[in-house]
């Protein structure tokens, strides 16, 4: 029977759905100004009666969830505090509605059906995106931890260069941008591919910052593989390489982790979400 992945995020909702014989993904844009969830919901049980006859839907959302209550607690890139959201799509479509965090579904879907597929252990799911937050799952793709595990980009510099900033404006692509200047990592790089002295030194610091984060976040849950995703691993081996070189002297008497770069992109909380709505 299919099931129906849906991500809402900040300014995009994408889905997936999934009937044992492939998937079919699909993006909108997210209702703004939608504090009760109610716009929200009334578009994810349109995206589910669109889909045809599924079975169960999964549902991903940003922020902090309560997935036993199927309520958002709090979402600053949506605005919702204690947004009832699973029962709120549950009552208008009828289906059993499975909710998780965004990241959280993400490591799922790179486990299940990415960088994680038919390779053993547990893995360490680490988008450098907007923000920054990491999720580790096992080896069944089960998100583990309390639904607010991971939450490390809103740790706070106490010292050094980067006191006072949050972990995640220098540990991310959107952190990275906003220190240079401009829209996207991608121009940083861009600027640093051209020879610029200053995109070349804050691409060196988000790396070393990244290097910083994984590390203790390995010490601490010991994975099997840990998969790089967000806009910053459009970088390639100019991110990968210089990030494995970082982690091996700071894991110098540690078992490395495999480090891979995420193969869902964009859909992989769609795609995990589908594949704990279809187990659930």
């Amino acid at each position: 029977m299919a099931v129906l992945g849906v991500d809402v995020g900040g300014t995009a909702v994408k889905t997936w759905r999934e009937d044992g014989s492939g998937g079919v993904a699909d993006t909108v844009p997210t209702p703004q100004n939608d504090p009760s969830g109610e716009r929200t919901a009334d578009l994810v049980a349109d995206l589910v009666r669109a889909a045809g006859d599924v079975s169960a839907v999964g549902l991903a959302v940003p922020g902090i969830v309560d997935p036993v209550e199927g309520v958002c607690r709090r979402s600053v890139n949506l605005a919702w505090r204690n947004v009832p959201i699973g029962p709120l799509v549950a009552a208008r479509t009828g289906r059993p509605v499975v909710i998780a965090q965004d990241v959280r579904a993400g490591a799922t879907g790179e486990r299940l059906a990415g960088a994680g597929r038919g390779r053993e252990g547990s893995l360490l799911f680490a988008p450098f995106g907007t923000g920054l937050a990491l999720a580790w799952v096992d080896e069944d793709g089960t998100p583990l931890g309390n639904p607010w595990t991971g939450e490390v980009g809103q740790l706070r510099h106490r010292s050094g260069p980067h006191a006072g900033l949050r972990v995640e404006e220098v540990a991310s692509a959107g952190g990275l941008a906003r220190r240079f200047g401009v829209a996207t990592a991608k121009e940083v790089l861009d600027a640093r591919a051209a020879g610029d002295t200053r995109a070349a030194g804050l691409w060196d610091e988000t790396v070393e910052a990244i290097a910083e984060v994984l590390a203790w976040s390995i010490a601490i849950t010991a994975p099997a593989m840990v998969v790089v995703g967000g806009g910053l691993v459009r970088a390639g081996d100019a991110l990968l390489e210089p990030l494995r070189v970082s982690l091996a002297a700071r894991l110098d008497r540690f078992p490395e982790p495999l480090l891979l770069a995420a193969e869902c992109g964009t859909a992989s909380a769609a795609i995990g979400m589908a594949r704990l709505a279809a187990r659930a």
